[in-house]
């Protein structure tokens, strides 16, 4: 482990255990991690009634019995679960290239409340996620369609093939009602770090730079720690040290203590709306207002041959009403990304004709590849997420790649995607 690597896994040791990303107050059902690809908020937005397209269904008894009963399992023991699926279809065109691919996934996600339900004392938990992806009606992953086109990054973020796995295993420890915590075992930092409204492949963006922000080299699952606090006054510290070579199929223990190639992550940053909710009486409501720095280093990993790195992102959300603007600018020291610089634009608005969880977003970004032989590349997204039901989400998405970086003789890209998801 390199020493820039321990200095910093030090420091963010230094505050008080993991506040990982942000914190929030302990009234009512609040969230812990507000990124919407963390497990316990994955659960609680596929328990959380919507308001959809299409109220009553045939199905709608069964339903009723069925969160029912989850409800009840939780107030016997604690124990709190989602099952999702979701699969994405995706097109790609330009004048030279032609690709169609397409991705499905089945996840299965919990939380168990060990220790301090219903305020008896600090909570402890124990979370985590059973999953697989595989190809769907293609003999190409969706995740492939657009770098087989000619883009730099892909358009369909998290939609390859992976082998029914536990990928997330953890156990997290609230202290100092709930603004101190501390998060081990196997974790997804993606999941965690750089907080976006709309950072997620499964619910919002599913091109990579509006989400997983390839500036940073995020391990998909790795064996680690983190720790962190919120402040009274909505500021927030968050570190973390994790096993750069983590797997989403392996255990990690073998690479995480013998290879010793680390991914280190810190973040500090702002979150205005958590002040309110600790105000005495007042339920906790996520909003939409976010300001963090993000910086990391990453050890060189010798297996595949990519170099030590470093870099920092900065991040401003900001809510106006309905409307949800947002900025993001990465930088990587380069050659342990794909990108050197990214800067990235959108807004979202939500509650579109009339339905409260409907959601159009819009998003621009350049990206200067880290191969200074590759020239950089322009992007837009827009996706509109429609709630067709209560438990079913239909997303159209378009994606325009301007000057694809690995196909230099296409001066556009189009990529087109259909998205579908049942959370229950």
């Amino acid at each position: 482990m390199k020493p820039i690597s321990l200095s910093l896994a030090l420091s963010l040791c230094a505050v008080p255990a993991l506040a990982i990303a942000q914190t929030a107050p302990p009234a009512g059902d609040a969230p812990v991690i507000r990124n919407p690809n963390d497990v316990p908020n994955v659960i609680r937005d596929a328990n959380t009634p919507k308001d959809s397209l299409v109220r009553e269904t045939p199905a709608t008894g069964f339903l009723d019995r069925w969160f029912a009963f989850k409800n009840s399992l939780y107030e016997q023991t604690g124990f709190k679960f989602s099952v999702a699926y979701h699969q994405v279809v995706q097109v790609a065109s330009s004048d030279n290239r032609w690709e169609t691919g397409s991705g499905a996934g089945a996840e299965f996600d919990f939380t168990w409340e060990v220790f301090g339900r219903n305020g008896t004392g600090p909570k402890g938990l124990v979370g985590g996620k059973a999953e697989t992806r595989f190809n769907f009606l293609n003999a190409t992953a969706a995740q492939s369609v657009a770098p087989k086109a000619g883009s730099i990054w892909t358009g369909a973020a998290g939609y390859g093939e992976q082998d029914l796995s536990i990928p997330q295993l953890w156990y997290e420890h609230h202290l100092v009602r709930d603004r101190v915590l501390f998060r081990v075992g196997k974790i997804a930092p993606f999941a965690v770090f750089d907080y976006n409204k709309y950072k997620s492949p499964r619910t919002g963006f599913i091109g990579q730079p509006q989400n997983v922000n390839p500036t940073i080299p995020y391990p998909a699952s790795a064996l680690g720690f983190g720790g962190g606090a919120r402040l009274t006054n909505g500021i927030f510290f968050a570190g973390g040290l994790f096993d750069a070579n983590g797997s989403p199929i392996k255990d990690g223990f073998d690479s995480f203590f013998n290879q010793r190639e680390f991914f280190a992550i810190g973040e500090v940053g702002w979150t205005p709306d958590f002040v309110e909710g600790l105000e005495p009486g007042k339920d906790y409501t996520p909003g939409n207002d976010d300001y963090h720095l993000t910086f990391w280093h990453s050890d060189g990993r010798k297996d595949i041959g990519r170099p030590e790195g470093w870099g920092f992102t900065g991040s401003v959300q900001k809510g106006f009403g309905s409307v949800v603007p947002f900025a993001r600018y990465g930088y990587s020291s380069g050659g342990a990304t794909s990108l050197k610089h990214l800067v990235s634009i959108g807004a979202g608005y939500e509650g579109l004709f009339g339905y409260d969880d409907d959601v159009l977003a819009v998003g621009l970004n350049w990206g200067e590849p880290s191969n200074s032989a590759l020239d950089p590349q322009y992007g837009f997204e827009a996706f509109y997420r429609m709630q067709l039901t209560p438990q079913i989400a239909v997303t159209p998405d378009v994606q325009v790649i301007v000057d694809p970086a690995t196909d230099p003789s296409s001066d556009v890209l189009g990529v087109f995607s259909i998205r579908g998801r049942i959370a229950l």
